[in-house]
C-alpha cells in the first residue's frame, strides 16, 4: 500500500492522492470489514452512517485567512457563532 503524507510544505494533504485513494476503496469493497465481528447486517443500515457522517464535520479554519495561524473551529461552533447565515438557524435540528 502507498504511503500518504499527512501534510506537504506544512499544509494538510488535502488532495493529489485521488487514483491511489479510489485503489484502495475499489480493494476494501471484495472484503467486509465487520461482517464476521457482529450479529447485525451492517449492510441494511444507511440511515444511521448518514447520521454519523453528517456529525463527523471537520475542523475549519476561524479568524484569519492564514491556515498556519487560523484557529480550527468545528462547523458547529461556527454555525451558532453566526446564527443569521445559511441553515445556521437550524443549528439545533444539527447539534443534536
Amino acid at each position: 500500500m502507498q504511503e500518504l503524507s499527512e501534510y506537504i510544505d506544512g499544509l494538510p494533504n488535502l488532495s493529489g492522492s485521488e487514483d491511489a485513494i479510489a485503489a484502495a476503496i475499489a480493494r476494501g469493497r471484495e472484503t467486509p470489514v465487520f461482517a464476521r465481528q457482529t450479529p447485525v447486517n451492517i449492510a441494511d443500515i444507511d440511515s444511521a452512517f448518514a447520521i454519523a457522517l453528517h456529525l463527523h464535520q471537520p475542523l475549519i479554519p476561524a479568524g484569519g485567512g492564514d491556515l498556519r495561524s487560523a484557529a480550527p473551529i468545528s462547523n458547529l461552533q461556527d454555525m451558532a457563532e453566526h446564527p443569521g447565515i445559511g441553515r445556521n438557524p437550524h443549528l439545533s435540528g444539527f447539534a443534536g
